[in-house]
């Protein structure tokens, strides 16, 4: 509408200053007719500067996310590689679903877009909590009502992005982070092992497990069939999660 309104002032401008013959009137006319296209160019303007008729609005969302590893893993991971140095703003890796078949990522810059792409941040924070889970927090432009919808409705500034902040919390004790690099030092690390070796230290995992589960059911007596199958899953994620973070710590 508000290009509309603008060539109508275009248009009795040129007919006030044109076609009216009393100077008195035409003077009048057309400086009113200048008038009313000079705030039409200012409110086209101000929409796009400073976001004039617009407001703010935020959405929060949050869902549980799974391991970017072998899910077959006890031991979940978190591939992060931070844009930049020291900018605390990171592309991640891992899955949406824990029945998805590959990790997705995320956060990672399009160079098509950049303008939307410098207005998204991600981080990751490991706290002690049950469950991986990332955090949307978007704020986008929205028309503060129906009269400037009408007026700036050919703006697109209608659902354009303010920013976008990605936050993944990971359990500290059954998660681990590393880089692609890491991730890919531990895969080869791993691969290298010999079946004889691997063996042994599943037994040793699985000794080690049965040994605290022994311990947690003279604690809990009561406990049920479910309790005790979470209490397993818990017991060979923590020590699963701390014998990666052990090779990690002896990479180069």
């Amino acid at each position: 509408m508000i290009i509309v309104i603008l060539l109508l002032f275009v248009v009795l401008t040129f007919l006030a200053w044109i076609y009216i013959k009393p100077i008195t009137l035409r003077v009048l006319a057309g400086s009113l007719a200048l008038l009313g296209m000079a705030l039409s160019v200012l409110a086209i303007t101000l929409n796009f500067t400073n976001q004039l008729g617009m407001k703010e609005v935020t959405t929060v969302k949050e869902q549980k996310i799974y391991t970017a590893g072998d899910t077959k893993s006890p031991a979940n991971m978190l591939i992060a590689k931070e844009v930049g140095d020291d900018s605390n703003n990171y592309v991640m890796v891992y899955r949406n679903h824990a029945d998805d078949k590959k990790a997705k990522v995320h956060n990672k810059p399009d160079s098509k877009h950049i303008t939307e792409a410098i207005k998204k941040t991600g981080t990751y924070h490991t706290k002690q909590t049950d469950h991986a889970t990332v955090k949307t927090t978007t704020t986008r432009l929205r028309f503060k009502n129906d009269f400037y919808k009408m007026m700036f409705g050919i703006s697109e500034q209608q659902n354009k992005l303010v920013k976008q902040r990605t936050v993944v919390t990971v359990p500290s004790k059954t998660w681990v982070v590393l880089t692609p690099e890491q991730a890919k030092q531990l895969g080869a690390k791993q691969k290298q092992m010999s079946p004889k070796m691997q063996q042994m230290q599943q037994a040793q995992m699985k000794q080690a497990v049965t040994q605290k589960m022994t311990a947690y059911m003279q604690a809990h007596p009561d406990a049920t069939a479910a309790q005790q199958k979470a209490q397993t899953k818990a017991i060979s994620s923590e020590m699963a999660t701390t014998a990666v973070k052990q090779q990690l710590s002896e990479l180069k």
